[in-house]
């Protein structure tokens, strides 16, 4: 955090021999923005992960059960859980106090700005605490649990702020103010103070129409914030207070009752059988691709994505063409219907890529944990066949989910095909081009194929990434950890440097940002005002789209195909030397 306050005032006119007192208050504010938002962001993050340890040591350990036999009464245990893990993490927060309190010396930024950001890391990291102990109470502290909690809040995060940045802002309650999404959001709650001039609260006497209540909670977003993440850690608190040694007594009657409605789990006195199943020539693809995800949670979650995203994007299609989305001042419906398709693709690509992540990072990691990889190892089964077989099983698993943002981009490319054939007002979108106006199609009819070209290439780059730490690694969490930090690292990077390139760049800037599969939707779905002179050439532009996504999937192909080699090369000595240590 230092070194990027440094960097910072660097590079915002902040150091130098004759740098006015303006400039200076103009550079702390800055840095004391770009601070504030990383720190809330870290303490969101970083506090399931230094709660998770404790979570997976106690349903190891057992630590629960031992508790229960002390004299602690049900308050002692749960809040004492709670006070002990949140230490760490509080202790690192009030660690960056100083650097704030160096930062007022600058001027511009007021006092209660510190105090703001504090207070929202503060009572996020109390939510995390507070959701990390309900886990552990209700005994769903293993592993899985802890990896799903912590994907689950950055999954929040992002698509959170995407859904509020994209979409909610195109329609606020008041010109450049704050959505309903603000006051359950710790990102959108801080933006909300610091960048009054673009993101601003209501005044009272704007929402004369609004009930009291939801006057305070669009008004008050702090304060909502603060209130409901309270109540809500009190409520879990209290609940685990009352439970905590229910909990412990083995699992309620009604629970027996409802595994034995929807049978879940063995009946007394059954015996099930099933039928032989085919096994591929690669065993490892096979198991990958075949047994995980078979328990009833893997089952739903995977076909209820793939349900909910079709249906999101037939409904937003027909709301579109019926003229059913709402319009903002000079916004056109082909503009709200861009930003909301790729809102929804946004979230789509994240949860895939989340998913890939955590199961990729798990696949060798889990198998030495519970000692099922020295069986396999002891097979003749080479190296490669190992490895080459986790990273194709895995794409296979989740090519039922890639077909759901793809599918996406065919229903629309169909849609503009068959209403420019019908000459449809909802197929074109009008643009001005040297002072008159043209209309272009609402999606290229060739857009599925090169979001194809790009997003299975490094949905294998995220496969091979996550399963890179996972040979490395010892524990599923350290190899998650590491491998969301590197995709995450490598996506922003090229995001940030590909999606300017593209605007002022022609020809490189589109190719440079393929690479990222965020910008390049925004590329993809509205190309016209996202590349540089694509509106006077469309035609040169279309084959720089086609070239763009040529190379990024030829670039994360190469990718992984050397750290394939990479990993078949390095196995045996890798694998006996944590064995060694282990």
């Amino acid at each position: 955090m230092i070194a990027l306050v440094l960097l910072a005032l660097t590079s915002g006119g902040g150091l130098g021999n004759n740098v006015s007192m303006t400039a200076l208050a103009k550079a702390g504010a800055q840095v004391f923005s770009v601070i504030a938002y990383g720190q809330v962001i870290l303490i969101c993050l970083l506090a399931p992960m230094f709660m998770a340890g404790a979570i997976a040591a106690e349903q190891a350990a057992k630590t629960f059960d031992i508790m229960l036999t002390t004299p602690l009464t049900n308050l002692q245990i749960v809040f004492g859980s709670l006070t002990g893990r949140l230490y760490f993490v509080l202790a690192l927060l009030a660690s960056g106090l100083p650097l704030f309190s160096i930062l007022l010396i600058f001027g511009g930024v007021p006092v209660s700005a510190v105090f703001v950001s504090f207070a929202t890391a503060g009572l996020s990291a109390i939510l995390m605490g507070a959701t990390a102990v309900t886990l552990s109470v209700m005994r769903f502290g293993g592993r899985k649990a802890v990896v799903v909690f912590v994907i689950t809040t950055a999954g929040y995060l992002v698509a959170g702020y995407v859904l509020d940045r994209l979409l909610l802002r195109r329609f606020p309650i008041v010109p450049q103010g704050t959505t309903w999404l603000t006051a359950m959001h710790p990102i959108l709650v801080l933006e909300s103070y610091l960048n009054q001039a673009n993101y601003h609260a209501p005044d009272p006497e704007q929402l004369t129409s609004y009930g009291s209540l939801a006057k305070f909670y669009l008004t008050k977003p702090f304060a909502f914030f603060a209130i409901w993440t309270t109540a809500l850690s009190f409520f879990m608190m209290a609940a685990c207070s009352i439970w905590v040694r229910q909990m412990g007594q083995g699992p309620s009657r009604v629970r027996v009752v409802l595994k034995r409605i929807l049978r879940l789990g063995r009946q007394p006195g059954e015996t099930r059988t099933r039928p032989p199943r085919h096994v591929w020539a690669n065993p490892i693809a096979w198991r990958e691709a075949s047994t995980r995800g078979k328990v009833a949670a893997g089952i739903l979650g995977r076909w209820a994505f793939v349900l909910l995203g079709l249906g999101a994007a037939i409904a937003l299609l027909w709301m579109y063409h019926t003229h059913r989305l709402p319009t903002l001042g000079t916004t056109t419906g082909g503009e709200v219907f861009r930003n909301a398709l790729v809102t929804l693709l946004m979230m789509e690509l994240a949860v895939i890529s989340l998913v890939a992540l955590y199961m990729s990072a798990s696949c060798v990691s889990r198998e030495r944990e519970d000692a099922s990889l020295d069986l396999i190892l002891s097979t003749p089964i080479t190296p490669k066949q190992y490895v080459w077989g986790k990273l194709r099983g895995l794409v296979s698993f989740l090519s039922v989910m890639l077909t759901v943002p793809i599918l996406t981009m065919v229903m629309v490319s169909l849609y503009t095909w068959i209403g420019q054939h019908y000459q449809w007002a909802t197929a074109v979108v009008p643009y001005r081009v040297n002072q008159a106006t043209a209309h272009y199609p609402l999606l290229l009819i060739e857009t599925p194929v090169l979001l194809t070209m790009m997003l299975l290439p490094f949905i294998a780059f995220c496969v091979i990434i996550g399963m890179t730490w996972s040979i490395k690694s010892k524990g599923v969490l350290s190899a998650v950890i590491g491998a969301v930090g590197i995709v995450a690292t490598v996506a922003v990077v090229m995001g940030f440097c590909g999606f300017n390139a593209a605007q002022n760049i022609p020809v490189i800037g589109p190719l440079l940002n393929s690479f990222s599969p965020v910008t390049n939707l925004l590329m993809l779905i509205n190309p016209w005002e996202t590349i540089d002179g694509f509106l006077q050439q469309p035609t040169p532009g279309r084959w720089n789209l086609f070239a763009g996504a040529l190379a990024a999937g030829a670039g994360y192909s190469i990718a992984v195909y050397l750290m394939l080699l990479n990993m078949i090369k390095n196995f045996n000595q890798t694998v006996r030397k944590l064995s060694g240590t282990a």
